[in-house]
């Protein structure tokens, strides 16, 4: 079963029962490090890895886990993949990442950059029946074999929790 599905089918079953939760971004900063992207395209089509970190935050409301995880995939637009964790955090979380589809640029002769989505859906550390979802994207560039890996920021721009 694919991750989107199980993560549609848990929110549909958890929100039947339960209070959905949804906070304004701008209200709460956490930036997440992107390290080691690497990206390229060939005739099968684009495919990315990268390691993802979060620095968590127990005073912040919803206290927030740290996590480190390795994403990698292929196919832009393709669904959700998940990744894997390489710490343990103070709480049950999952990370899942996909490249969105490009739009043609402004001058429609090239595309745009990709762009990276990153969701991670963590348990509330302070009340085990809620869990929170945050995700956020950022642009990126294939730069397999041309340049260096890259390092940069996601900050998330959607938040939602179901308690």
């Amino acid at each position: 079963m694919r991750v989107t599905s199980v993560l549609t089918a848990v929110a549909g079953a958890s929100s039947a029962s339960a209070a959905v939760m949804q906070i304004a971004a701008t209200t709460l900063s956490w930036n997440w490090t992107v390290t080691g992207w690497s990206a390229g395209c060939a005739r099968s089509g684009c495919y990315y890895d990268f390691n993802v970190t979060g620095i968590g935050n127990d005073t912040s409301r919803p206290a927030r886990p740290s996590f480190k995880a390795y994403c990698s995939g292929q196919g832009e637009g393709a669904d959700y993949r998940a990744c894997t964790a390489l710490e343990e955090a103070g709480t049950d979380y999952s990370v899942v990442a996909k490249l969105l589809p490009r739009n043609t640029a402004v001058n429609e002769t090239s595309p745009a950059p990709p762009q990276i989505q990153v969701s991670l859906k963590f348990t509330d550390l302070d009340t085990p029946t809620t869990w929170w979802n945050y995700t956020g994207k950022a642009e990126a560039a294939y730069n397999q074999f041309v340049a260096p890996l890259m390092n940069f920021t996601i900050t998330p721009d959607t938040i939602f929790g179901v308690a």
